[in-house]
């Protein structure tokens, strides 16, 4: 079993296990004492541990040792995905999770079928975080990728840039270059990528100018038409290939630290 802890529930040779954790351990996992765990703190360590004390509302794990895992991709891939109807940004979030992709970022399209309302907003990010969690403990990674607050596609460009991305939005055929001769452009050291995957309807125009004037490309992932929700676990895995299996020795990008 593998539970992500905040760093301060760390003391010496022991953890605390507490809140819905303890609760998802007990009540669901049914643990018991002396079972294995691994506990991660989020800040790139991890540890085997065992857990020795379960009371009502927190449990207790000895650290046996630390381990080095080596799960995270060589590269930080950050997925600006608009939003759709129902659960589907929630699908791209766990596959992408447990595909690689570093950081995941609303983007409410002009075409968008939904609109979260602003005092909503916290709420959504606490369910599409602790979603996060879930998949990065299920998948092994090393560290929980963010989820930021949504935004246009106009600030997401402008994120992307403060953040030394290089981005790039992904549209259909023929006026979008492939995938593969994206990635066969040169990349500085350290630069992660950013791409923005359109809604249901589409891009508009208006959006499609602003990527324009950013300067930014366009690119394809070939001739079939995937649906939005399929769009970003296709992109990830394909870069990811290119990067793990072609410049397997690329150290890997840190992720935004909030």
């Amino acid at each position: 079993m593998r539970i992500f802890l905040p760093p301060e529930r760390f003391s010496g040779d022991t953890a605390q296990i507490t809140d819905a954790d303890h609760e998802h351990l007990v009540r669901v996992m049914r643990a018991r004492n002396g079972d294995r765990l691994t506990l991660l703190d989020n800040q790139g360590n991890a540890y085997n541990a065992t857990l020795t004390q379960i009371e009502k509302r927190f449990s207790v794990a000895r650290i046996d040792r630390a381990i080095a895992l080596n799960s995270e991709p060589p590269i930080s891939i950050v997925v600006g995905q608009a939003l759709g109807k129902g659960d589907k940004f929630e699908q791209v979030l766990q596959h992408g999770v447990e595909a690689g992709a570093s950081i995941f970022v609303p983007i409410q399209a002009e075409r968008c079928v939904v609109e979260i309302p602003s005092a909503k907003i916290e709420t959504r990010l606490q369910r599409w975080r602790l979603i996060a969690k879930g998949a990065a403990e299920q998948s092994g990674r090393l560290s929980i990728p963010q989820v930021l607050p949504p935004m246009s596609l106009a600030q997401f460009w402008e994120w992307s840039a403060n953040y030394k991305a290089r981005a790039f939005l992904l549209s259909p055929p023929p006026a979008a270059q492939s995938l593969f001769s994206f990635l066969a452009e040169p990349l500085a050291p350290q630069t992660s990528l950013a791409m923005a995957i359109g809604p249901e309807g589409g891009w508009s125009d208006t959006e499609v100018s602003c990527t324009q004037k950013a300067k930014l490309s366009a690119v394809s992932l070939g001739e079939r038409v995937l649906r939005t929700e399929t769009a970003a676990l296709v992109a990830v895995s394909q870069i990811l290939y290119h990067f793990e299996h072609f410049n397997p020795r690329r150290e890997p990008c840190d992720g935004l630290r909030e």
